[in-house]
């Protein structure tokens, strides 16, 4: 179908003085921008150095934090150490006995002394296995074992286990060789008794420790005392023997052995054998190792771990600063530029309106003054104050369209709409748009169109915006097409309206500002086209609250086409004899 095109009217020119305020609020917004991009580059530059400067700092940190680590584990290595060195020390010197009552007693009786030492120990150790007395005998070397509760001995038969020690010890008491050396794992420790008079060897006290009670209790305790007081352990801890490092004790699963341990400390250290000056002896000084390591590999590990957590977060806060910058500066952006374009609205809109209030009120001031006579001329001139005050009211109802879709009514009401009675409607309320750009319109559809639910309203002056804004932007070209669609590609059907026009198209830097509210091109405010730049936004905001989009581009042969797409409605939606179940 065609829409005819007769003569319209022309509009007036631009106010040169407010054009000349445009391009001055133009200037100054360049200048704001280039000094808040400036100030945003100041700002990335300082997050840059922080960031340079905090990396050195933690480095720097992490070598002292390193240190002070590395030096409290080993001083709480030490703490223990002594402590079981103490222990042990105690023990054996207890129950070693004394000199001068060898001498005056015995032995038997010095051992007895001894033992009863031994007994008021608070609190008592429980860390030996088996504790004995070897003296020469006829036969070689007799074995008594002592009771650690009663203090009594019984005599034994050597343990298959301590037969090395008693060929070393036999070997030394007829040859006087060197003290027999025990194996560095070996939980046996042996003390010469001495003569005080002829400073001979008399006998030998021998410790055994009880394996169950030091791997199993004391030492776990002691871990967990001193190193791992919480839930979850920070080290893990060994015992190693002889220079070989043969472990005997290890926190690790499987009692697997430490990689690279962090502290070391010697255990059983500072107790002396050899003829004492009092009735005292001990074991090797020395003879375990005890270390540990951070469960994250290392001290180092673990304290650089650290530092990349400490890195990592504070990288994150300068982020975190940098992207507030750089918002701060796209809102102020972008309110600046609402403003602006508030600023032209409002210039655009009292354009708008002086031009047909002019008209109105030269037009009544001649009909009110006598100055028209002629019955044909009052018409004309009732024409034209009829045609501006319309152009007025489609201003006033512009604006309010957009107020009311900025409070969310958009659409009012749902309902099913023709798509061609919408058209039909558009076009009566565009039809001064299309008649001053001299455009036919032509409608092309199918014979079937299903109905689209929404507000009848909102959708005519969707209809009413798309002919207006063509008929305004490509009145050159004499033509608007609009093509109607049914697509059944996806789960629901849709209505698909295109709008073209064979004008010059739309300016690439406007493609992607044409729905925002207040935004006019530069083309049209230099060609002169009225407008208030709430047409599109007002259509892509009434499509979008009815479940559809609209697209703009520009077409191969030359103008502009505009995509308007809604859902259609469900037959049962509007056809009350429809079968949903179909």
């Amino acid at each position: 179908m065609l829409w005819p095109a007769p003569h319209g009217l022309t509009s007036l020119n631009w106010d040169p003085a407010t054009e000349n305020g445009l391009i001055g609020v133009r200037r100054n917004r360049v200048r704001q921008t280039w000094k808040q991009w400036g100030w945003l580059a100041v700002m990335a530059t300082l997050c840059a150095v922080l960031a340079i400067l905090q990396y050195r700092w933690t480095g720097e940190l992490s070598r002292a934090e390193q240190s002070r680590l590395g030096s409290g584990l080993e001083e709480q290595l030490r703490r223990m150490a002594r402590a079981f060195d103490q222990q042990v020390r105690e023990a054996f010197e207890t129950l070693l006995p004394d000199e001068r009552d060898v001498a005056d007693s015995g032995l038997a009786a010095a051992q007895a002394l001894a033992f009863r030492r031994w007994q008021r120990l608070d609190p008592r150790p429980q860390l030996f296995r088996r504790i004995a007395l070897a003296t020469p005998s006829p036969d070689g070397l007799a074995l008594a074992l002592l009771d650690q509760e009663t203090g009594a001995t019984s005599p034994i038969p050597w343990p298959a286990e301590w037969q090395p020690l008693r060929n070393s010890l036999t070997a030394r008491r007829q040859g006087g060789a060197r003290p027999p050396r025990l194996a560095p794992e070996s939980l046996l420790h042996e003390f010469p008794l001495f003569d005080p008079g002829t400073r001979n060897e008399i006998g030998w006290m021998l410790f055994e420790f009880d394996p169950g009670q030091l791997w199993k209790v004391y030492w776990p305790a002691q871990i967990r005392t001193h190193l791992n007081p919480g839930d979850q352990p920070d080290f893990d801890v060994s015992i190693t023997a002889g220079r070989e490092d043969r472990l005997l004790f290890s926190t690790l699963p499987q009692n697997a052995r430490l990689d690279f341990p962090d502290a070391r400390v010697q255990l059983l250290n500072g107790v002396r054998r050899g003829p004492p000056n009092r009735a005292k002896g001990g074991p090797p000084g020395g003879r375990w190792t005890l270390a540990a390591q951070h469960r994250q590999g290392s001290l180092a590990a673990a304290v650089r771990a650290n530092r990349w957590r400490n890195l990592a977060v504070a990288g994150g806060l300068l982020l975190l600063i940098a992207a507030a910058g750089g918002a701060l500066v796209h809102n102020t952006n972008k309110a600046r530029r609402l403003a602006q374009l508030e600023f032209d609205f409002v210039a655009g809109v009292t354009h708008e309106f002086r031009t047909p209030l002019t008209v109105i009120r030269g037009a009544g001031h001649n009909l009110l003054s006598g100055v028209v006579r002629d019955p044909a001329q009052k018409e004309r001139y009732l024409r034209l104050i009829v045609q501006h005050a319309e152009s007025l009211t489609d201003m006033v109802e512009q604006v309010l369209g957009f107020a009311g879709v900025r409070g969310g009514r958009a659409k009012t009401t749902e309902q099913p709409v023709w798509i061609l009675d919408a058209i039909n409607e558009g076009l009566e309320a565009a039809a001064g748009d299309i008649e001053a750009a001299r455009c036919e319109v032509d409608i092309q559809a199918p014979p079937e169109i299903p109905p689209v639910l929404g507000d009848p309203v909102a959708l005519r002056r969707v209809f009413q915006n798309l002919l207006s804004n063509a008929a305004k932007h490509a009145g050159e070209g004499g033509w608007i097409g609009l093509t109607v669609e049914v697509d059944s590609s996806g789960p629901r059907p849709h209505v698909l309206v295109r709008v073209r026009d064979r004008g010059p198209g739309i300016p690439v830097e406007d493609l992607d500002h044409l729905f925002e509210p207040f935004y006019r091109g530069e083309r049209a405010k230099a060609d002169q086209i009225r407008g208030t730049g709430l047409g599109l936004s007002l259509v892509s905001t009434i499509a979008q609250a009815h479940g559809g989009s609209v697209t703009a581009q520009n077409l191969p042969e030359g103008g502009a086409e505009f995509t308007l797409r809604l859902p259609a409605a469900l037959p049962e939606q509007y056809d009350e004899f429809a079968n949903p179940a179909r």
